[in-house]
């Protein structure tokens, strides 16, 4: 009977060191899968429950993205772009969950406190919003330059091809004797309501941003390598574009006001970009005033925002008549990948390499350890006291 107690107490006290051994060497990171060691983000929209995939930003920085609403966020990529910053953002396309699919979101959330133990590959973070695309806010605009939807009315418009600047032309007197302007724009509102260009086009009514777009969408549906630009100032929004060497501004009620200007030197050019935006705003007849800055500048490939007058006119200084063909989203996923190759981690076919980390799995392994520790002394006590009898 007391060889079978003492072979007992020692097969517990082997189990127990072998069951020691792994969670020590799980706390110590010498058994560690690196895929395992995140903590997931799970982005929606609160209203239809839809999940978001988009890119996963920190500042101008893509360091992720989502893929059915959920990010992995491994512990390198946490202290390398996210642990010393307060937001991330994730920006992409509305996918069919949602009842206008195509159309951009672009928001901005507070990152929560994450403790160490928490990369455990389990933990689930989660972040929503409130999707409104009919009230879109920065990047979101781009999603509102449709090209492939107004094909049709492009059909309906006389170009001929004699020069671009003469088919803008003809382009925007089609769109000013269509649409009838109804005012609606406010830059301070909380709630501007933007009508997609189709809407625009069929209802034949709009306001000024809504213009702009149809207008923008029609150019690059003309022609895609035209550097042109929705801009909004704080009073209005239209239509600019450099084509030909000439700059351009184009509005409502046939309004077009454009300049050659000689562009070998700033200096002397920035006074010449100014009077031909006071000239716009004369003819426009939108009043300009001192506040009447541009703050963005956006077509369906690229956002700008500008600091001050003097980077609005830096800008359009260095506007060439042909703007870079690509993809928005095919130009972000690969400064993702070699973002991600940045991280101490390596990059390989779209994913990291398992390795050595050293990473505790829970706050709770450390006690579970010593209390262990202690379980087996006492057996051990036990099994002496055994053979001594």
């Amino acid at each position: 009977m007391k060889k079978r107690v003492s072979f007992l107490i020692l097969f517990i006290i082997l189990a127990l060191a072998v069951l020691m051994f792994f969670l020590i060497s799980n706390f110590t990171g010498r058994v560690v899968e690196e895929l395992d060691k995140k903590v997931q983000f799970y982005f929606y929209d609160e209203d239809s429950n839809c999940p978001l995939n988009g890119y996963v930003f920190v500042g101008d920085k893509v360091i992720g993205k989502s893929n059915n609403g959920l990010f992995d966020l491994s512990y390198e990529n946490y202290l390398e772009n996210v642990q010393e910053n307060e937001g991330i953002s994730i920006f992409g396309e509305l996918g069919s969950c949602f009842n206008e699919p195509g159309f951009f979101f672009d928001k901005y959330f507070v990152i929560p406190n994450i403790e160490k133990y928490e990369f455990t590959g389990e933990k689930i973070f989660n972040f929503k919003t409130n999707i409104n695309f009919n009230n879109p806010s920065q990047k979101e605009l781009q999603g509102f330059i449709q090209k492939d939807n107004v094909k049709s009315e492009l059909k309906k418009i006389k170009t001929y091809n004699r020069s671009i600047l003469e088919d803008l032309s003809e382009i925007n007197n089609h769109l000013s004797i269509k649409i009838n302007y109804i005012e609606d724009w406010d830059f301070d509102k909380e709630i501007n309501y933007w009508q997609t260009p189709l809407e625009t086009l069929r209802i034949n009514q709009g306001d000024c941003e809504d213009y702009s777009t149809s207008l923008l969408s029609l150019f690059l549906a003309y022609d895609n390598s035209l550097n042109c630009y929705n801009l909004i100032f704080s009073s209005h929004v239209t239509t600019f574009c450099y084509a030909e060497d000439h700059y351009v501004y184009y509005d409502q009620n046939m309004v077009e006001v454009k300049k050659q200007i000689n562009k070998q030197s700033l200096t002397k050019a920035k006074p010449q970009l100014l009077k031909l935006k006071k000239d716009y705003f004369d003819k426009s007849g939108v009043e300009e005033d001192f506040e009447n800055k541009a703050y963005y500048a956006f077509n369906d490939n690229d956002f700008v925002e500008f600091e001050n007058e003097d980077d609005f006119l830096n800008w359009q200084y260095n506007l060439e008549n042909k703007r870079q063909d690509f993809d928005l989203f095919s130009q972000i996923e690969s400064e993702m990948i070699e973002n991600l190759k940045d991280l101490s981690s390596e990059w390989e076919e779209g994913g990291l390499k398992t390795q050595t980390v050293s990473l505790p799995t829970s706050k709770f392994t450390p006690y579970l350890i010593i209390g262990l520790f202690v379980v087996m002394i006492v057996l051990v006590v036990i099994l002496v006291k055994i053979n001594k009898k």
